[in-house]
C-alpha cells in the first residue's frame, strides 16, 4: 500500500467522498490527520474550518491571519472527491503562513506541505462552475446637476464629485437605468431633453 492509499484509507475512516459532506466535528478530524501528517498535533486547535455558502466558483479559501478555511458547500457537494484534497491544500496555505510568515502562496514552503501529503500543489480546479456563477445586473446613471442642469453619465453613482460652476454645495438628482440597449436609449433621450 503506498502513502496516497493510506492517507486515503486513514480520512476514509473519517469520511468518505460516497457520504453527505461532513460536519464540523469531522472536519476537525479531518484536519488533525492532515496536521499529523505535518508534525502538527491538534492542528484543529489552531485553524477553523467552516462552509461558505457565499462562494461561488471556488472550492476552498484560506483566511491566513485568522486561521479560517472556508470551504464550498455547493460545489463540493457535487464534486465530494475534492473535498480531501482542497481541505489539505488550504490548510497547507495556513500552516506554511504559521510556520514562514509572508511567503509565495504557492511557492517552494507550500509545495513541500503539498508533496508530504501526496498530493498536487495546483492552484485552480477545472470542475463545471458555469451555473453558479451569478449574473450582476448592470445600471448606468445620469447625473444631473439640480441648479444648472449639467449632466453626465457613469456606471456607478459618484456621491464625491460636484458640478464645476455650482461646486461643492449642490444637489445631484440621479436617474438609474439598466446597462442596456433600451436604458442606453432612455439615457440618451433624457440627456437631449434639456
Amino acid at each position: 500500500m503506498d502513502a496516497t492509499t493510506t492517507f486515503s484509507v486513514e480520512t476514509e475512516a473519517i469520511w468518505a467522498p460516497t457520504q453527505p459532506l461532513p460536519l464540523k466535528n469531522a472536519l476537525r478530524d479531518l484536519a488533525d490527520r492532515i496536521g499529523a501528517r505535518w508534525g502538527i498535533d491538534d492542528l484543529n486547535q489552531q485553524v477553523r474550518v467552516v462552509y461558505n455558502p457565499r462562494l461561488t466558483t471556488t472550492l476552498g479559501r484560506a483566511i491566513l491571519n485568522r486561521g479560517v478555511v472556508e470551504l464550498n458547500p455547493r460545489l463540493l457537494a457535487e464534486h465530494p472527491s475534492e473535498l480531501i484534497p482542497t481541505l489539505v491544500h488550504e490548510l497547507a496555505h495556513i500552516v506554511v503562513h504559521m510556520r514562514f510568515g509572508r511567503v509565495a502562496p504557492h511557492g517552494h514552503h507550500f509545495k513541500m506541505m503539498m508533496g508530504m501529503q501526496n498530493l498536487s500543489a495546483r492552484s485552480t480546479h477545472s470542475l463545471p462552475v458555469a451555473h453558479l456563477r451569478r449574473k450582476r445586473k448592470k445600471y448606468l446613471y445620469l447625473h444631473t446637476c439640480s441648479e444648472c442642469g449639467y449632466r453626465f453619465v457613469a456606471r456607478s453613482f459618484r456621491r464625491s464629485y460636484y458640478c464645476a460652476s455650482c461646486g461643492p454645495d449642490m444637489k445631484w438628482d440621479v436617474y438609474r437605468t439598466s446597462n442596456t440597449a433600451a436604458g442606453q436609449k432612455l439615457i440618451k433621450r433624457l440627456c437631449k431633453a434639456k
